[in-house]
Parts: structure tokens; sequence; C-alpha cells
């Protein structure tokens, strides 16, 4: 048996789609995935070639898949189908279809060792999985949601956990050259709410004195940043200025999640299609995720950022009157730039792309991991979904196909 390799057309980066968007707990379910969606989205790409993807464990199967008899199935699996596992997903550590998540997807936090064991297990099954020679990331969460506001002691046991990956894939890449990146993933309204705060936390934490002596060099080989283009989207970055503050602060970027968030654009609206817009935006406050809304004022200086869209829609009390500019961490397909009246923030794709196909010397360190992740497809208002739930994927990942090779 032997894993395929990455297609031949991908030489510099490689595309894929995160599976996290299928349910799926147990091993059982996974499995069922890689020949219900998995496959069928390869054919649907490219019949000729095999097809990247980004694969998501929960804790539970994660662990199952550690065992002898089923890991060896998995790796079968995924070479009979040509799929190129490259990175994992382990920011959601427990069931991320339940019919509410909301807030437990940052559970447990870094602070909790049973982040750490399960982090453990999603590199020791993906070094099972990768290809000879391949690099592998695996994202993870921004430590914790911010409120209630970590402890400095909670925070230092978060970064010697941390530590404690990094020395591990150190010592992984010495014992067999092997190497593999962690991620970690900032999001609206999380302790590492932005680049800003991640690079804060980055150089006040994981490069201070709090950690040993002689580190800071594998620290910063193995620990990385997972940019999300809907998350830096909705914080409203300038993302060329905040890759360069990484690549200032030697900040390496271990993947990148192309998504796209919800845009509404208030001022550029007449006050009748205000009521029709905000009314559209009523489909998007569905039960399962949290939407984080951030408001900017017309002035384009101050912003309010919100915990979820239905808590931002309640807070209107005129429709007609609404100002400025929304944007709400929603997954939306990525080949879409608007739908009826809301826009979406695809350009920042293409923004990001122009940033990180500069010369190495002008943009941060990158593993070439571009990951699509529209989780959301299963909670879209009805009216935006149009076809199969694989057809779709194949289309975001054909569009961020064509994006790279333009």
């Amino acid at each position: 048996m032997s894993l395929p390799t990455k297609p031949a057309s991908e030489k510099h980066y490689q595309i894929g789609y995160c599976t996290n968007v299928h349910a799926g707990r147990d091993l059982t379910g996974v499995l069922e995935n890689l020949q219900n969606h998995c496959l069928p989205i390869r054919k649907l790409v490219s019949a000729d070639e095999p097809l990247c993807v980004g694969l998501w464990f929960s804790e539970i199967s994660a662990a199952q898949a550690l065992q002898p008899d089923n890991l060896a199935k998995l790796q079968d699996k995924l070479a009979e189908y040509q799929l190129v596992p490259f990175t994992l997903n382990g920011f959601p550590q427990g069931d991320f279809h339940s019919q509410v998540v909301k807030h437990r997807v940052y559970q447990p936090t870094w602070w909790h060792r049973e982040r750490l064991d399960y982090t453990l297990n999603l590199i020791h099954l993906l070094d099972q999985l990768l290809a000879p020679g391949q690099i592998g990331s695996i994202s993870t969460l921004p430590i914790a949601w911010s409120q209630p506001a970590p402890t400095r002691d909670q925070l230092k046991q978060a970064a010697l956990q941390l530590l404690e990956i990094a020395m591990t894939l150190h010592g992984l890449f010495e014992h067999t050259g092997r190497k593999i990146v962690l991620a970690i993933e900032p999001e609206p309204g999380c302790y590492l709410t932005d680049s800003e705060s991640f690079r804060t936390f980055f150089n006040e934490y994981l490069r201070s004195s709090i950690l040993p002596d002689g580190t800071a060099e594998i620290v910063g080989e193995y620990l990385t940043l997972c940019h999300d283009v809907c998350h830096a989207a909705v914080m409203f970055e300038d993302q060329q200025a905040e890759l360069n503050l990484l690549r200032n602060d030697e900040i390496s970027i271990g993947k990148v999640q192309v998504s796209s968030a919800i845009q509404v654009d208030w001022d550029s609206m007449a006050s009748v299609d205000r009521e029709v817009a905000f009314n559209q935006l009523q489909g998007f406050a569905e039960d399962r995720y949290l939407h984080q809304t951030n408001r900017m004022d017309s002035q384009n200086k101050n912003c309010e950022l919100i915990e979820d869209l239905p808590l931002a829609l309640s807070s209107v009390k005129s429709a007609s009157q609404l100002s400025g500019q929304w944007r709400i961490h929603f997954h939306v397909p990525i080949f879409l730039d608007r739908f009826g009246l809301i826009q979406s923030t695809q350009n920042e794709i293409g923004k990001l792309i122009k940033t990180l196909s500069k010369p190495a010397s002008q943009r941060p360190a990158f593993t070439g991991h571009y990951e699509v992740e529209t989780y959301a497809w299963g909670v879209l208002p009805e009216a935006m979904i149009s076809g199969k739930l694989n057809e779709g994927i194949a289309k975001e990942v054909a569009w961020l196909k064509g994006m790279l090779t333009k």
C-alpha cells in the first residue's frame, strides 16, 4: 500500500478542502465521508488527479484511527480513493455538528490537558498519513474564548503546553525527517481575536522568559499562524500590512484557510433596500454556530464586535436607519461575491493570494497549504443552495485553483 503523492500541477502549493463540513464524530463516519463525499468531489474536480483533503478528526475518531487495524484501513481508503491528506483541522475537538455548537467549539482550552493530548494524537496520526517528504500542518484554536478573560497563569500553562507540542514536533523531525507544524487560528471574539493579538501572544508568551532557554528557535520553526481569510476580513484587517508584520516578527504561516465572510454595506443602499437586506440577513441567524458580527461606522474609524448575529439583529430599532458596514463570521461559498443585496468578502481572498505570491523575501514563510473551509453549507439559507453539497465544494476547489493559476 502506498499513499498518492501530491498532484504534479501543484508545485509550490497544495489546494484542498476541509472535511469538517461533514458530520462524523467516530471513525466510521470519517470513512463514510471519504467514500460519499471526498471521492465524488475528487472526480468532479479532476478525475485524473489526486485530491488534497484537510481531514477533521474529533477526539473520539482520532483515538480510534490510531488503533493499528483502523489506521491501516484508513490508509488503504485514502490510497484507493486517491486522496492526499496534507493538513488536519484540530480546532473542533468535540461534536462539530450537534444541534447547538456555539461556544462549545472553544472547549477544551489550551491550558487544559485534554487539548494537549488530543493534539498529540493528531500529530501521531498525521505522521502516519502523510506521503514521504510531505510537510504537514495542523490548525488549532486561539487559546480560548475571550470571556471570562484568561488569567496570566492560564496563559502561561497554555504556552507551556504549546511548547511541549513544538518540542514533540522537533523530536519527530530529528528522528524521522518528517516536518509537521501547528498553526494557531485567530478568530473574532476569542482570546486571540486577530493577527495583532496573535503576534502579541507569540512574542510575549511563546518567545518570553517563562519558557526554557534555547527554545525560541524551535518555537519559531514549529508554531505558526493559521490565517483564516474570513476571520481576518471580519476584523477589517489590511491583510498585506498584517502579513508584513508577521514577516518582520519572523512568524510563519502554517496554512491558509480560504473562506469568505458576509459583508453588508448599509451606506451604499437606499432606505427601502436596507429593509430588504436586513430581512435577508435574518436568514443567516441560525442556532448551530456562533456568527460574530463586527460593525464599522461610516467614517471607517470605530468597530463594535458583537458576539453573535442574532444579538446584532435584535439591537436594531429601524433597519432603514442602519449605516456603516457589517461583516459577519459566516463562512459562505467562496465562489460567490454577492447574493441579493448582501455581499461577501471574496475580494479579500484575491488580496491574500497576491501577497503570498510575492518572492519569499517579501512575505512570511509559508508552507503553501491552502484549505477551503466553508463548513457552514449545512446551515445556509435555502435560497443560497443550488445543486448538491459535493458539487458546491468541487466548485469552490475549482474556483480557488483558478485564482492561484491566474
